[in-house]
């Protein structure tokens, strides 16, 4: 696994979820800031399917990072670490899309400012090698052949 390959990732999945918002922004109904609650299941759903996937992610993401042996090569820790990362950005991407989906629907300007936040913290997200020897608490050789 290189640095290069989880940053494409990254990038790509950003980038799709921009192009939605966008897409959704630009071809939806507009904001429509009053809104009914009546027979609308999703004012509920998708704010709760936000946090879990926000909370999901952090606790997963930390439960796999926990589970890395620290005595394994190195390969096998960065193997794990970008498919920890891969989890934790579904796990955030999901429920964006989900948001934008709602937004294109009937406009409610809070599934847009839902989708939007979590499209910002999935950008913050970034992989780094220094994030990487952080989080992996990788010895100096290992730190040297990164």
């Amino acid at each position: 696994m290189s640095f290069k390959t989880l940053t494409i990732i990254h990038t790509l999945l950003v980038l799709s979820l921009a192009a939605f918002a966008a897409f959704t922004f630009f071809s939806g109904p507009g904001f429509v800031n009053q809104f009914s609650m009546e027979n609308n299941v999703f004012i509920y759903v998708v704010p709760i399917v936000a946090m879990l996937g926000y909370f999901a992610s952090k606790f997963l993401y930390t439960k796999a990072l926990s589970a890395i042996n620290p005595s394994a090569p190195l390969n096998t820790k960065l193997a794990l670490y970008q498919k920890a990362n891969i989890l934790k950005y579904a796990l955030i991407e999901g429920p964006a899309f989900l948001a934008f989906i709602q937004f294109l629907s009937n406009g409610y300007t809070l599934y847009f400012t839902i989708g939007a936040t979590l499209m910002l913290y999935l950008a913050m997200q970034k992989p780094s090698k220094a994030k990487a020897i952080e989080e992996l608490s990788l010895d100096t050789t290992e730190r040297d052949s990164l």
